[in-house]
């Protein structure tokens, strides 16, 4: 998107997809969800089904890595309702919960 608040959002490949659950031995519904209408979503052109990458900055860590599973949005429901920020460190990663 561009916008200096706006943290680096990148689809990940399928590869790269399975490794990640492969290492985490988890299964993609088991990521924290992130809408299909999230403006980052849009932004990068992701697709419901697909996990994305959300690199931030960190004061302590330089950079905190977290991933998403992107679901649709069910009727009326919108993105600013889903807290999306808590998180849950995993070795130099962390996953949100």
């Amino acid at each position: 998107m561009g916008h200096v608040l706006v943290p680096e959002h990148t689809i990940l490949s399928e590869a790269e997809s399975q490794e990640l659950l492969k290492k985490y031995k988890i299964r993609p519904d088991q990521l924290p969800k992130i809408l299909h209408t999230d403006p980052g979503v849009i932004a990068i052109g992701a697709k419901p089904g697909q996990i994305i990458k959300i690199v931030r900055k960190s004061q302590t860590a330089k950079q905190a890595i977290v991933y998403r599973f992107i679901i649709e949005s069910e009727g009326g429901v919108s993105s600013d309702i889903i807290p999306a920020d808590m998180s849950m460190d995993i070795g130099s990663d962390s996953v949100d919960v």
